[in-house]
């Protein structure tokens, strides 16, 4: 299969306290950073902030899109690097970067042009 970078799709997700409390039922994660408001505004981030992989679902969403798949294909890796945090109502899109071959480097952006989460993968397709 060849993939080109002007077949990545763009994929925006936007984050809601909903999927943030869903999330932490899910992982059982109920750091008071995601589900407390009142923890949360009284940490060193000011309020809510979103799990990690939340912010990373719009790279999964467009790698899968990208690739005709509903899962990454076995012998993927993805190494993921968070950079800021992610709040409920921001819009995080996925922006890819480079692609050599099977690596591919990505990041996921939110509206303000704030990176994230940069992501490295080898997603192998033949």
């Amino acid at each position: 299969m060849s993939l080109s970078q002007e077949d990545f799709p763009t994929v925006t997700d936007t984050v809601t306290q909903d999927a943030i409390d869903a999330y932490a039922e899910l992982s059982g994660d109920h750091n008071p950073l995601h589900v407390d408001p009142e923890a949360a505004a009284a940490s060193e981030f000011g309020g809510i902030i979103a799990h990690g992989p939340i912010a990373l679902h719009s790279f999964f969403r467009a790698a899968t899109e990208w690739l005709g798949v509903e899962a990454l294909p076995p012998g993927s890796s993805v190494r993921v690097t968070y950079r800021a945090p992610t709040r409920p109502g921001d819009a995080v899109a996925c922006e890819l970067g480079s692609l050599d071959g099977d690596a591919v480097e990505a990041a996921c952006v939110k509206q303000d042009g704030t990176t994230v989460v940069s992501v490295r993968a080898v997603l192998p397709t033949a």
